[in-house]
């Protein structure tokens, strides 16, 4: 090998060159160094103790020599997560070896981690945030301490694009407010990885969770005031790939706008018993009536005058919250006698029933004006357009039954046939459509305030004027009165039922008032 050897010695500043003739079998040796310990002169040829390779200074840098890696196969062929192995196998990989994935647009991603194994294998992890297959196919570099590199063209497939199944727009069908909400949205993605689903934006109704493994919309609808859209945007992820997709679901509000939707099960029994003589007694108060089973209330012809059924015990809800107090079963001769005329109330009592006299108590006829915790009507006939009076407390009317010419705590007056207004279906045990049903509910301008509305049939026929505090509780009542003694009270025969529910705080069976 022949080498040019600088010769100095004696020529002062004057250099010449010779060749140098290398013989044996050995090999010539160079300048051997580390790193640190490098030249700065162009043409300049050492071995570097540091990095295990000859290299040479072109004036510029220092260039390595070495032979290049080579690649002649990586598995798997196809991974879209992000931090997964990628074992490459070929020849002459030195440690500390980079490796790049290079996408189809340039885009060079440098793999956070890579072990050589061997002069043969490398180990080198995708990017944490994975590959994405909308810049397939990947190239797979490697790269040398000395530079020299091997590049293996479309090496790499990072899976498919998750595509959804599930149609944009409204999921989960009709859903109401209190509904339990189990519906699913699905993608999938063509290679068969596994999906990741998220919410990008907006948000999902409050209660309902989304399972980010299987696509599951799961939880308890929410209470809504009205018809609520919640809009939000889901994601479906495969590796680094995240398709989007738009939808929303739409939670309606319950608002029970008629008797008729009021659900059966959750009306209540009134207790049975025989009340004797006027007293007070642990769920009523009053007396010379019987409540017989099924609701039935049935009135002793025991006088000719008034009579009065209070109820004490179980009093309907003392907060802002929705009830029901419903005389159902109501017969066609309901009230009616062959001689004088009897006149029928039904309503509630917004304080302690107990504090009213035990007889001659029906606030039409002796209860006094001023009492006007008292919301009611009272009617004369249920049939022929007879006089219905809706009154907010005592008229002290005596005897006199005609509802036009009393219009102490009067709301209003008018002829009315129970006949014309039914339910659409029978209630439990009854055997007419015929009811009068007191709605009692929260006020919508007022926090502190119920309204009540009365029902005939399916029909809303009057609103009172007055509100009730929230803090009031409520019993219900029944009474009869007469002008004539003959022929009892009238309520001994075709006996009427009552019966009462809450809502229990859930919208699911608010009237609309």
């Amino acid at each position: 090998m022949a080498l040019t050897r600088i010769r100095t010695k004696g020529l002062g500043n004057s250099v010449s060159r010779v060749n140098i003739v290398d013989t044996g079998t050995e090999g010539t040796r160079v300048a051997l160094g580390t790193t640190a310990q490098r030249g700065s002169t162009q043409g300049q040829f050492r071995f570097n103790s540091t990095t295990g390779l000859a290299e040479y200074y072109d004036g510029t840098s220092f260039k390595s020599i070495d032979s290049p890696p080579t690649i002649s196969s990586i598995s798997p062929t196809t991974e879209d997560a992000g931090n997964a192995n990628i074992v490459i196998t070929g020849s002459n990989f030195t440690s500390g070896a980079t490796v790049k994935f290079i996408g189809a647009d340039n885009t060079e991603y440098t793999s956070p981690s890579v072990a050589v194994n061997s002069a043969t294998q490398i180990t080198a992890t995708t990017p944490s945030g994975g590959l994405s297959a909308a810049n397939e196919p990947y190239d797979v570099k490697v790269t040398n301490v000395s530079g020299l590199s091997v590049t293996l063209a479309d090496a790499l497939d990072a899976g498919g694009i998750p595509a959804w199944t599930t149609a944009a727009g409204q999921i989960g069908g009709e859903i109401t407010e209190g509904d339990t909400v189990n519906t699913t949205v699905v993608a999938t993605d063509p290679d068969s990885t596994a999906i990741t689903y998220s919410l990008v934006s907006g948000a999902l109704p409050s209660g309902l969770t989304l399972n980010t493994s299987t696509g599951a919309i799961t939880g308890t609808a929410p209470a809504v005031s009205s018809d609520t859209t919640s809009s939000f945007t889901l994601g479906a992820t495969s590796g680094a790939d995240t398709t989007n997709r738009a939808f929303n679901i739409i939670v309606k509000n319950f608002s029970v706008t008629d008797i008729n939707s009021i659900p059966e099960n959750i009306w209540n029994d009134i207790p049975t018993g025989q009340f004797s003589s006027p007293s007070t007694y642990t769920d009523y108060f009053g007396g010379r009536f019987d409540v017989n089973s099924g609701n039935v209330v049935q009135f002793r012809s025991e006088f000719s005058s008034e009579h009065v059924l209070y109820q004490r015990a179980n009093s309907r809800s003392n907060s802002n919250e929705e009830c029901y107090v419903q005389m159902y079963d109501i017969a066609d001769a309901f009230g009616d006698g062959a001689n004088g005329t009897a006149l029928m109330m039904f309503g509630i009592y917004t304080e302690d029933v107990t504090g009213i006299s035990h007889n001659n108590n029906t606030p039409f006829g002796y209860v006094a004006t001023s009492d006007t915790n008292f919301r009611y009507v009272t009617w004369s006939s249920s049939q022929n357009n007879s006089e219905h009076g809706f009154y907010h407390g005592g008229s002290n009317a005596q005897s006199d039954n005609d509802i036009s010419n009393n219009s102490s705590n009067r709301d209003t007056y008018g002829n009315f046939d129970l006949n014309s207004y039914q339910l659409n279906f029978t209630p439990t045990s009854a055997s007419t459509r015929t009811a009068i049903t007191f709605v009692i509910k929260p006020d919508n301008h007022s926090s502190n305030a119920r309204k009540v509305y009365v029902y005939y049939g399916n029909t809303k026929v009057h609103t009172f004027t007055n509100l009730i505090p929230a803090s009031k509780e409520i019993h219900w009542w029944v009474g009869t009165g007469h002008v004539s003694s003959s022929n009892g009270d009238y309520w001994t025969n075709n006996s009427p039922r009552v019966r009462y529910a809450d809502n229990n705080g859930s919208t699911d069976y608010d009237v609309g008032g």
